[in-house]
């Protein structure tokens, strides 16, 4: 359950989005709009608008920004963007785009402003993959790219009230279960993991190490165990600590290194980590331990360092949800 360290800022492809605008006029401007990419503010010089209750931002700065390639056929007023294996084509005023052939309507057809051609989130969102959130108290779209771990600076501050009861509710691939989370052993842990739920962070979240005698562990983003959020925070680490299966705890890098990743216990080796008890227990499953199991028993291949550990299919957090009594 060891993290692997590394720091990569990849950037990905804007989503889609529908917000909220005062009155629907043809197009608004009465608070900022930030987009963030991954953690990232995007700097535009046109600036994002409301059109009909749909954010629109400019194409070029955002695909060119996104690592893709763009051109403009001035005679038809067509943009073409080429990402990989995606070639987009749309038309300024149209209210269909095409992805390598394929029409996707647009809610809003794209237009210029201030010799600047806008395009709708969400069509960003249908032809490239990306998923993207709306945060209406900051006014900001949120974009998350396939495979990156959205960065932040800093540890969240404590939000949560002790003297409430938090479970996290786990939908995965595999069925749903529930961790009960040891809010008064590990606050800081537990605060920071209910963070990240919420925030959406763990959505469509790889297990990206199994083994099924040991322990299962996901919470890496990019699936690889070498990702985190971009911060690290301190062991709240108990006198006595029993590890067993259910047990639910972070993985790190060495001592004070946690992050984003944690493990669950699912079989007796687990019980071996008492003697090294190095590892921040911040919950216990308190349902569904027959998923727990059924992921533990997906069939793994040799990781590129030799452990057996690495599923040959995809096992994935579809969301985790956070009940608090």
């Amino acid at each position: 359950m060891f993290t692997k360290t590394a720091s990569r800022f990849l950037s990905g492809i804007l989503l889609s989005c529908a917000l909220l605008a005062p009155n629907p006029a043809s197009a608004q401007t009465a608070s900022p709009i930030t987009v963030e990419i991954d953690g990232f503010a995007q700097t535009f010089d046109q600036p994002p608008i409301i059109v009909h209750d749909r954010a629109l931002v400019p194409l070029r700065a955002i695909f060119e920004a996104l690592g893709a390639r763009v051109s403009w056929d001035e005679s038809t007023q067509t943009v073409t963007a080429v990402k990989g294996t995606a070639t987009i084509k749309l038309q300024i005023g149209a209210a269909t785009a095409y992805r390598n052939g394929e029409a996707l309507p647009l809610d809003v057809p794209a237009q210029v402003q201030n010799d600047r051609s806008l395009i709708p989130v969400r069509f960003v969102s249908e032809a490239l993959g990306a998923r993207v959130y709306w945060h209406e108290d900051t006014q900001t779209v949120d974009v998350r790219t396939p495979g990156v771990a959205k960065h932040y600076d800093a540890p969240p501050a404590m939000k949560l009230d002790t003297s409430k009861d938090y479970t996290a509710v786990v939908d995965t691939n595999k069925g749903t279960f529930k961790i009960h989370l040891d809010l008064q052993d590990a606050p800081l842990t537990v605060n920071n993991f209910v963070f990240l739920a919420r925030d959406h962070y763990y959505d469509h979240v790889k297990f990206h190490r199994i083994i099924q005698s040991f322990m299962i562990q996901t919470g890496d983003p990019t699936g690889t165990g070498s990702g985190g959020p971009g911060y690290r925070f301190q062991d709240e680490l108990r006198p006595k600590t029993h590890y067993a299966p259910g047990v639910v705890a972070m993985a790190n890098a060495g001592p004070n290194t946690n992050g984003s990743q944690f493990f669950i216990g699912t079989g007796d080796a687990v019980e071996n980590l008492d003697q090294a008890p190095y590892y921040t227990v911040f919950g216990e499953v308190s349902d569904g331990m027959d998923v727990v199991e059924a992921i533990a028993a997906t069939p793994v291949a040799e990781s590129p360092y030799g452990e057996l550990s690495s599923p040959t299919e995809d096992v994935v957090i579809n969301t985790i949800t956070i009940e608090e009594k």
